[in-house]
């Protein structure tokens, strides 16, 4: 499976980025393809998906989540607007994790490359890390190779099948409960990541990616921007329950817009009506 990608968009094309809608899973709050994306697509010329686009790892979900990312994919052709797709951690069966647009002056990643162990505060790792650090260590060269990194994102996210919810557990509060702070290092981990993400992709491009003057990021589902130098890292977040989704807008290598997605889709209701 290819790893890397290098695409120019056509001069003057208008170039939407977006992540982290899930579809198909049960905390997914993106209205279905067929109902958003003509408001979303007007005036696109193309449409990034920047990784979990859709739950298409092997799940309760998978089925629903492969239907709804057909529909995407049939509505954007239908609109004549190029769809490109980058691979996050619930949809492993994309083919690119990071693409360098406009001669690598832009790169967008879906970001859970950033962590070798990909998501830190996930069930799935701390219920089997001894299992992930082994996979790790199958890539001695992950931290100075950015293909072997990108190799091992994808790696462990088919390491272990995804953990969904407690089972067993009626009480729809209790497991909530349990879903934000058990284990303990959970919400921990979590916070950590949110508070160093822009400084954590800041020195991920440092070391693998040095051209790059826009680093266009998910996976961590809160929105961000941040400016290092002559660097801007932006985080679109998701469209996912306690989340907002963002989008970033460019033309010929430049950012027009960063702004919540919600927003966007409120101004078209606005002029329909």
């Amino acid at each position: 499976m290819p790893t890397i990608e290098h695409l120019n968009p056509a001069p003057g094309a208008l170039v939407r980025f977006v992540s982290d809608w899930h579809l198909g899973h049960e905390r997914c709050e993106a209205p279905a393809p067929p109902t958003i994306l003509p408001r979303l697509l007007e005036g696109v010329d193309m449409l990034v998906m920047v990784g979990d686009t859709a739950e298409t790892r092997i799940c309760s979900w998978q089925e629903q989540a492969q239907r709804l990312r057909a529909e995407l994919r049939e509505q954007c052709s239908l609109r004549n607007v190029q769809l490109v797709e980058i691979s996050g951690n619930h949809d492993p069966d994309i083919e690119p994790l990071l693409i360098h647009f406009w001669d690598g002056k832009v790169v967008a990643m879906h970001g859970h490359a950033l962590y070798k162990e990909v998501a830190p505060w996930s069930w799935e790792y701390l219920n089997n890390k001894e299992k992930c650090h082994a996979l790790i260590a199958t890539y001695p060269d992950c931290d100075t190779n950015l293909e072997s990194r990108l190799e091992l994102s994808r790696a462990m996210c088919q390491l272990t099948p995804p953990i969904l919810r407690r089972e067993g557990i009626r009480n729809r509060y209790l497991r909530s409960l349990l879903h934000c702070f058990w284990p303990p290092q959970r919400p921990w981990n979590i916070l950590r990541c949110w508070f160093t993400c822009g400084r954590r992709a800041n020195r991920f491009a440092n070391q693998f990616l040095p051209a790059a003057e826009v680093l266009i990021l998910g996976h961590f589902h809160r929105s961000g921007h941040w400016r290092f130098g002559k660097r801007h890292i932006y985080n679109t977040g998701a469209w996912f329950k306690h989340a907002s989704p963002y989008f970033v807008d460019m033309k010929d290598g430049r950012v027009l817009q960063y702004s919540p997605l919600r927003q966007l889709l409120d101004q078209h209701t606005h002029v329909e009506s």
